[in-house]
């Protein structure tokens, strides 16, 4: 378990940096990770690029101090909760209106599903609170709550609440789930994008959980080397 008020500053700037540039990464953003350090570390545009790109990036700052307060609080989970990561991630980085679930069918390209319709998303979004509330209740161990996180995470995408922004709401909750829990939290690569898919393509629940234990043991070795550097 961690200790979220000891984590440093800096720590919680790394993780911000990894954060905005793998999951936007994932979803085709072409910044690098040195653009992105720019952009939220140092205030400094360093070269022309795409201002929505610049857009999803730059909102991770804001989304980082929406994660500490709401830890701080101690915030439940809840579909208001939601819908303000969405607004905040998605705020002048979409089409369509960042903070508001869809309100007309959307569909995955290339998937074997169809997502929840409009109608019944508030409905199966409230189901899917109760059961990650319930499974981490019941967790008897780190890796019951893991799999109860990357259990809700891979429902959450096949409900795809929103017309656009699903996949980098659905990471940032993973992260708040695990620091919420007190476990390491888990940041998913661009690099293993592809591995990454086919474990929710498949549904693939145990493969899931073996990659995220995977990247907390690495996560777990930056918060060390983090505290042994304040």
């Amino acid at each position: 378990m961690i200790d979220i008020a000891a984590l440093s500053m800096d720590y919680w700037d790394d993780l911000m940096v990894r954060m905005a540039h793998h999951s936007t990464a994932i979803e085709g953003n072409t910044l690098s990770q040195g653009d992105t350090k720019s952009l939220l570390l140092d205030g400094y545009i360093p070269r022309a690029m795409d201002l929505r790109e610049m857009h999803e990036v730059l909102n991770y700052k804001r989304f980082m101090d929406f994660l500490q307060q709401s830890l701080a609080k101690e915030r439940a989970l809840s579909l208001d909760f939601i819908k303000e990561v969405h607004a905040v991630l998605c705020k002048d980085a979409i089409e369509g209106v960042a903070g508001r679930f869809k309100e007309i069918p959307n569909l995955v390209v290339g998937a074997d599903f169809v997502p929840t319709p409009p109608y019944l998303v508030s409905t199966d979004l409230q189901n899917w609170l109760l059961d990650l509330a319930a499974q981490l209740a019941a967790a008897k161990s780190a890796e019951d709550k893991i799999t109860a996180i990357c259990r809700r995470h891979i429902r959450f995408e096949r409900i795809h609440p929103f017309y656009d922004g699903n996949g980098r709401v659905g990471r940032a909750l993973i992260v708040y789930s695990c620091l919420q829990e007190k476990e390491a939290p888990i940041v998913i690569p661009v690099e293993e994008r592809k591995r990454y898919m086919n474990y929710l393509n498949t549904e693939d629940l145990q493969g899931f959980v073996a990659f995220a234990k995977e990247l907390q043991k690495e996560e777990e070795e930056r918060l060390r080397l983090f505290c042994a550097n304040r």
